[in-house]
């Protein structure tokens, strides 16, 4: 995280402390680079003061804790020491906030995405169901037909028709409409004529399509 360090008094600049620390130990910074496995820029960075090149700070504050233990010193007063500094920093980019309000920033941003699929799913589920009633309205009824069977031969002029059909549909048997009951059930008699003979058998409902049903009897006059 960039930071842009205002005049500091010369006692106050941490870096000095933090190179006479490893100096007083015998140690370079690639030796220290390699002891922490912590990138050698940033351990300059701490002496120097160049926290612009520095990672968010809660990542710097371990690091600097790490080299400080490294280095045998008092890594808590070395912390509140860079904590200090950092408070008198400003942004050098604005649009990089600091971790906890980046933190923030995902929540909402979290929280409106869990809001915007919540009312994608409502919006799917209401156009389902919206769907569904469409479908079940224009949806052809369902005739079945008990009797005759189809392709019979009969030997009598006049025959039943009976079946059931969807409820809340007409039913029409050759054109001719026939009222069924509570449950659905019809039946009406046709008559046939010599030879073969096609019953119609048709249902609809106030907002569907016609469906047809058809059945094949032969009458046979001797």
């Amino acid at each position: 995280m960039p930071f842009f360090i205002r005049n500091l008094k010369q006692e106050e600049n941490l870096g000095e402390k933090i190179r006479a620390l490893r100096k007083h130990k015998n140690w370079t910074l690639n030796e220290m680079a390699g002891a922490t496995k912590i990138q050698r820029k940033y351990l300059e960075a701490f002496e120097t003061g160049d926290y612009d090149i520095l990672p968010e700070p809660l990542y710097a504050k371990n690091f600097l804790k790490k080299y400080i233990l490294a280095l045998g010193g008092d890594s808590n007063y070395y912390v509140a020491r860079f904590e200090e500094q950092i408070k008198k920093c400003d942004l050098v980019h604005p649009h990089r906030l600091p971790i906890q309000r980046a933190r923030a920033s995902a929540f909402f941003a979290s929280h409106k995405l869990w809001k915007f699929l919540i009312g994608l799913l409502i919006v799917a589920t209401l156009a389902t169901y919206i769907g569904w009633q469409i479908n079940t309205l224009v949806a052809l009824p369902e005739i079945t037909l008990t009797e005759p069977a189809d392709g019979i031969e009969v030997n009598q002029a006049i025959i039943n028709v009976k079946g059931t059909v969807s409820r809340e549909s007409e039913i029409f048997v050759n054109s001719s409409k026939v009222i069924p009951d509570l449950e659905g059930n019809f039946s009406t008699e046709v008559t046939l004529e010599r030879g073969l003979n096609v019953i119609t058998v048709e249902a609809k409902t106030k907002h569907s399509k016609m469906a047809t049903v058809y059945r094949k009897v032969v009458l046979r006059v001797e």
